[in-house]
């Protein structure tokens, strides 16, 4: 992502820096949450094809709560 020059610090915050770990940890997080949801999801609807729902709604709400933590970090 390319940032106008009205948001560059150099040298970087302290607090910046924490910003920019803490979203990279965000990503990290959501990448391997939803890696996992994956395999548990192919696990459930090959078993158990009923839960196929549930599974879809869990992830919809996973990627609220996700887009909501980065709104908090970014704002």
């Amino acid at each position: 992502m390319i940032r106008p020059a009205s948001e560059i610090e150099y040298p970087p915050s302290e607090a910046l820096c924490t910003k920019a770990r803490m979203i990279a940890r965000m990503s990290a997080l959501s990448e391997s949450t939803d890696n996992l949801m994956s395999v548990i999801a192919q696990r459930l609807e090959a078993e158990e094809p009923e839960y196929a729902a549930q599974i879809e709604a869990m992830s919809q709400e996973q990627d609220r709560l996700i887009a909501n933590m980065r709104r908090i970090i970014k704002g």
